[in-house]
């Protein structure tokens, strides 16, 4: 082979690797199906506010006694937010959650004291297929209504005012590749999870209802769950999980990205929160532990456990051995979509993931120039200019990227995971698209149906 050949066959293969699709991205290489209990925390912290879900009002003061079931928050529609241990209240103050939300939040120091039983939780007896009464159990358990509005800023005649129902879609499998939460409370509770489907029939008999499982699980959901739902099958690929994505394969048109599901007719309910709902509905516990996956750059299984709400990131990793201090950074949620912590005080609460990065990142301009390559275009289940959008909110050109419809980002983070330059690409769409929406410069139209 001549030199001119080699180089023109090498020049090709870099070519091909630098416009290839195919980003390989993180997932678990084992797992331990168990779902490890974590013990309850000296002290927790539990956010009150959760932006364009649910706003919690205290109903406790500080110095005040609780019992693990207590309610201690109330939204406007009667959605309750509850102790998750037995203590003193020690204050009420504001804290950074998760999701680098500052919100009010009550901290409650552990005295060991006994929780509420059912009986003095659930004090009134269910009317049989009643969706007013069971909607009051569920909101009473500490569970969000699944076919209704959460109850943030809302009264009932916002309520009546909702599109009838299309479809509620039960997720058995999260977005994420590395979180397992849904997939394990699927595989583990299968009768629970039938019995869950059976009460969303009884309470909703017009509205058809879609139990997605992984794909290859798909027998054997088949087996377990035929007659109570339509089942999915969800492929592996991170493509494919994305739940914008899943909703419009399954009900063929797509919900905007700004607007919620339930507005546009649609539940999307995961298998954790139906199981919660069969145990408020029959009077069995409250939802005041919640379950997430722990994996990571070099741990070589990924562990989920299960964890009073409101617990330190600290608390959850020291209960498996695990401290922040030797890894570079812990991000809670998945590689993709979660956010990295800059304290292991951050409390956990409706978190599925906790995904720890370990080795060293190369120091690169936070803001390296785009060199064009196509690749977060390519990659986006979108559709959208990804590089194009990019460059013009980088130079203040926002109200020019409206006809390439920014909007419609699902900020996966499929594009960052690709970009050779490692631009802030997904941070620069958020803003863009929070500008439109809550700034006062410009308004989206409404994009209508893909």
């Amino acid at each position: 082979m001549g030199l001119a050949t080699y180089l023109e066959k090498t020049t090709m293969s870099l070519f091909a690797q630098l416009f290839s699709s195919r980003p390989i991205l993180p997932a678990v290489p084992d797992y331990d199906p168990v779902i490890r209990q974590v013990e309850e925390p000296d002290m927790v912290v539990i956010p009150l506010d959760y932006p364009r879900h649910i706003n919690y009002l205290p109903t406790v003061e500080a110095g005040e006694k609780v019992r693990r079931g207590g309610v201690i928050g109330r939204s406007r529609l009667g959605n309750c937010k509850l102790a998750s241990i037995s203590g003193k209240v020690r204050e009420i103050t504001t804290v950074w959650t998760a999701q680098s939300v500052h919100s009010p939040a009550i901290v409650i120091e552990n005295d060991g004291g006994e929780g509420l039983s059912p009986e003095e939780i659930f004090t009134d007896q269910l009317p049989p297929d009643n969706p007013v009464a069971a909607l009051a159990r569920i909101r009473s358990a500490g569970v969000n209504p699944p076919w209704r509005l959460s109850g943030r800023d809302y009264g009932e005649e916002d309520i009546s005012g909702l599109p009838p129902l299309e479809a509620v879609v039960v997720t058995g499998i999260q977005e994420e590749p590395t979180i397992l939460t849904s997939q394990l409370l699927l595989a583990q509770n299968p009768d629970k999870v039938a019995e869950g489907l059976r009460r969303i029939g009884r309470l909703l008999p017009e509205t058809p209802l879609w139990l997605t499982v992984p794909e290859k699980e798909l027998a054997w959901a088949e087996k377990h769950f035929a007659g109570l739902a339509r089942i999915a099958a969800v492929p592996a690929q991170y493509h494919g999980r994305l739940e914008r994505e899943l909703v419009a394969r399954l009900l063929g048109r797509r919900i905007p990205n700004r607007n919620s599901f339930i507005s546009h007719g649609i539940v999307v309910q995961d298998v954790e929160y139906l199981l919660a709902m069969v145990d408020a509905l029959d009077g069995t516990s409250p939802f005041l532990d919640k379950c997430l996956t722990i994996s990571g750059t070099t741990l070589a299984k990924a562990i989920t456990v299960r964890f009073p709400l409101g617990s330190s990131l600290r608390h959850v990793l020291a209960s498996q051995g695990l401290q922040v201090a030797d890894f570079t950074r812990p991000v809670v949620g998945g590689p993709m979509k979660g956010v990295a912590q800059y304290s292991d005080l951050t409390p956990l609460t409706y978190d599925s993931g906790i995904y720890l990065v370990s080795e060293d990142l190369t120091p690169f301009d936070p803001i390296a120039p785009c060199i064009f390559c196509g690749r977060c275009t390519r990659v986006c289940p979108a559709r959208i200019q990804v590089h194009l959008i990019n460059r013009m909110i980088e130079f203040g050109q926002i109200e020019s990227t409206g006809s390439l419809h920014p909007e419609a980002c699902h900020e996966c983070g499929l594009c960052a995971h690709v970009c050779p330059a490692e631009r802030p690409i997904v941070q620069l769409l958020h803003f863009c698209n929070r500008e439109m929406t809550h700034g006062e410069r410009y308004s989206w139209p409404e994009r209508g149906k893909q």
